[in-house]
């Protein structure tokens, strides 16, 4: 098996699948081909194939392959086989995706202490992507041609569902348009699926755990505009700056606990900005008209709907305490001067979420705005589409045309949603299935700890992952979402009703690796060839028999 799985490994990394691009269909192609050899899909050609990702800017496909067995009881397996790019590699770039040459020339290299220490070892593999992800794949890969030949010999206990999905490492595309192909091949045979295992690479700590994780954390991307009153530099106190609100906005959310959740001993980190900053376009003597920006939220039990709330919180809050700062200074500033501006400083602080603005136009402006809209958006999607805009910039674009639009004179603040969204997900917390995280990990614990790795659970892998589109393990307004996220629709969505068909209890189970991302990226011989094809097919074979204990899943 060793031989097996390092030549598909070299070839499969020679497909330089980088994220958003074409490339990525050649990976798809490379999956495909493979299954295509296999005796049992030649007999049955309908099992396997390519599935198109509909309006997809790249044209990315996904490639799957059913093996139908003697019960409906399925494992999904499901792997991205996208890798970012290669600039770091610098004078080793030629070779990044070469398995056989590239540790040569990285001996050459001036190496960190502890990549050193690991190369001179002779037990690590390198090469981009071969620990992110392709290794792990490669493995369930190898295994299918078993369980492949067992289905030919109607051998196979229950089913397996294969599918290889591109764009992880950007807006998750593949995922996305997976589900639903995913709850396709559910409700057509019948399936219950026991299990979802993503072959990403393990997490280790330093003293060899294995990090069993058993869901993913969650991501919104809420995006702030602040409208002020133009006014030149001279004249200050006849204007007002939107950097006053969105500057204690940005502070009161990035330095503050206030969107952490907690759950079990784990807690998310405080939201971290990508970007803030003014919207003009070029430098004058003017304050300015407006600023935005947007942030990373990331969750475990808070919903987006939840989130907006509290965001509208702080942006009020933030609001008034600029306006007040304003007015204190303007009263100090009066002291100082005959010539005084104005007397007052008072403004209202209105906060908008998206969908209600829209709302309270279309109410207003009725057949005008529906033709604004509607225009609008087929604006925005042609620029995501031809690769001007991404979706955080079209969104803010979006944003400010509809502000143009309604041509409100006021401060404002408006507030939205960007993709991508990440479901957090949680398999104890999936209903009627409730406690499936705990089973999952004293099954998948039990198997490494006879390969001789000791175990931690971890309930939700903090580092974003595909596995957020499992299953919905608590509901929320999805409609809200969707009426605050501008660019909803043609070019960005998520089907929730396949989500919620799906509800799949989940866990990482690729081999061990280190510095993913990075031109020291590498793995780990042993787990490649002896642990990680273990513990799959442990998995894979426990979960064909039926669902964990205690539950009937459905």
């Amino acid at each position: 098996m060793q031989t097996k799985i390092y030549n598909l490994l070299r070839d499969f990394v020679a497909v330089e699948s980088i994220s958003c691009t074409r490339t990525e269909r050649e990976a798809s192609v490379f999956i495909r081909d493979y299954f295509a050899k296999f005796p049992y899909f030649q007999a049955h050609p309908e099992h396997f194939g390519i599935y198109d990702i509909p309006d997809d800017p790249y044209d990315r496909t996904i490639p799957y392959a059913f093996l139908k067995g003697r019960s409906a009881n399925t494992v999904v397996i499901m792997g991205h086989f996208d890798v970012v790019g290669i600039e770091d590699y610098g004078e080793a770039k030629p070779l990044a995706f070469d398995l056989d040459k590239l540790e040569a020339k990285l001996k050459t290299m001036d190496l960190p202490p502890e990549a050193r220490a690991d190369m001179d070892s002779g037990e690590w593999l390198w090469a981009r992507g071969v620990e992110d992800m392709k290794a792990g794949l490669v493995v369930d890969m190898v295994l299918m041609e078993d369980y492949a030949k067992m289905a030919e010999e109607g051998a196979l206990p229950g089913c397996i569902f294969f599918m290889g999905v591109p764009d992880e490492e950007s807006y998750s595309a593949g995922m996305r348009a997976g589900v639903k192909l995913l709850a396709d091949f559910k409700k057509k045979y019948g399936l219950k699926l026991n299990v979802m295992l993503d072959p990403e690479p393990c997490a280790v700590t330093e003293d060899g755990t294995q990090i069993i994780s058993v869901g993913s954390v969650g991501k919104t991307m809420p995006v702030v505009m602040v409208q002020g009153v133009q006014a030149h530099v001279g004249h200050k106190f006849a204007g007002f700056s939107p950097l006053s609100v969105i500057g204690r906005i940005q502070q009161k959310t990035e330095e503050s606990l206030a969107f952490t959740d907690t759950y079990q001993g784990e807690a998310t980190v405080p939201p971290t900005w990508a970007n803030l900053r003014d919207l003009k376009k070029k430098y004058d003597v003017t304050i300015p008209h407006r600023a935005a920006g947007y942030m990373t939220v990331l969750s475990f039990q808070s919903t987006p709907d939840q989130i907006m709330e509290r965001l509208k919180a702080i942006a009020k809050e933030s609001f008034e305490e600029a306006i007040a700062s304003w007015a204190d200074m303007l009263g100090e500033y009066n002291k100082k001067t005959a010539m005084h501006m104005r007397e007052e400083y008072s403004y209202e602080t209105p906060v908008f979420a998206f969908g209600e603005l829209c709302d309270r136009l279309k109410a207003e402006k009725g057949a005008a705005f529906d033709a604004f809209f509607a225009a609008e958006k087929e604006k925005i999607e042609a620029k995501i589409l031809a690769g001007e805009v991404n979706y955080q910039d079209g969104t803010v674009e979006f944003m400010e045309d509809l502000l143009n639009f309604a041509d409100i004179k006021q401060p404002l603040v408006l507030l939205a949603f960007a993709p991508p969204y990440y479901l957090a997900f949680n398999s104890n917390l999936i209903p009627g299935k409730e406690n499936s995280g705990e089973e999952l990990y004293a099954f998948a614990s039990s198997v490494l700890n006879g390969l001789g790795r000791k175990t931690a659970i971890e309930y939700y892998m903090q580092g974003i992952s595909d596995m957020s589109y499992a299953g919905m393990d608590h509901p929320f307004d999805t409609d809200a979402y969707s009426a605050n996220t501008p660019v909803w629709g043609r070019m960005y969505s998520i089907d929730f009703e396949a989500l919620a068909e799906i509800d799949t209890p989940c866990t990482f189970t690729g081999p061990i690796g280190k510095n993913p991302h990075q031109w020291t990226e590498r793995l780990l011989k042993k787990s490649l060839y002896e642990e990680c094809p273990a513990f799959n097919r442990a998995l894979i074979d426990r979960f064909m028999q039926g669902s964990q204990e205690g539950h009937d899943h459905k």
